[in-house]
């Protein structure tokens, strides 16, 4: 007994931090190590969207019928491209769900220099030619005011909608995919 108070006593301080460190490596090793496996998809333009670019870009289709159907696979792909060419958004790996009622997201943010996996829901209408948001649920817990200046800067950037060669005059959302329809100015 006098050999453990020589040898534990005067250095319990030293084997209380050790003893925290290792708690706290483990919890953090577990919680990395339970995190998901990014959802993945390969970054590729929409074939029915290029398609129409391609057409607009061609001139004198001012006025004309345009149809796009999406799913959800055909949205995540294009958003991954357009994500892959702008690497400053801070957003990665994309995964949608469209359903009649609304619009599922989720993916990777990276806030303040940690990836967090975020997601939400929206419901999506067309109004004066542009798409409106109206944010259902967001994962983060946010109050109200910040959620509602989030969707104002949502809204302030679709307003650069304004200046596309398109105008939206209807989206018709199903389970798994969406079709929407317009116009070419």
């Amino acid at each position: 007994m006098n050999y453990l108070k020589r040898t534990f006593l005067p250095h319990l301080n030293l084997w209380i931090a050790v003893a925290l460190v290792a708690a706290n490596l483990y919890t953090w090793a577990g919680a990395l190590l339970a995190a998901p496996a990014p959802y993945v998809v390969a970054a590729v333009h929409d074939p029915e969207i290029v398609v129409l670019l391609d057409y607009i870009r061609e001139g004198n289709h001012s006025g004309e019928s345009w149809q796009v159907t999406l799913t959800e696979l055909e949205a995540e792909q294009t958003i991954t491209w357009y994500l892959a060419r702008y690497p400053q958004i801070p957003f990665a790996h994309p995964r949608v769900r469209i359903t009649p009622d609304y619009v599922g997201g989720e993916g990777d943010a990276t806030i303040g220099g940690l990836r967090v996996h975020v997601g939400g829901k929206a419901r999506v209408t067309v109004a004066d030619g542009l798409p409106v948001i109206q944010i259902l649920d967001l994962s983060l817990p946010v109050p109200g005011p910040l959620r509602q200046a989030i969707e104002d800067e949502i809204q302030a950037q679709l307003q650069k909608a304004q200046g596309l060669p398109v105008r939206f005059t209807s989206a018709e959302w199903y389970d798994g995919r969406v079709v929407v329809r317009g116009t070419i100015r």
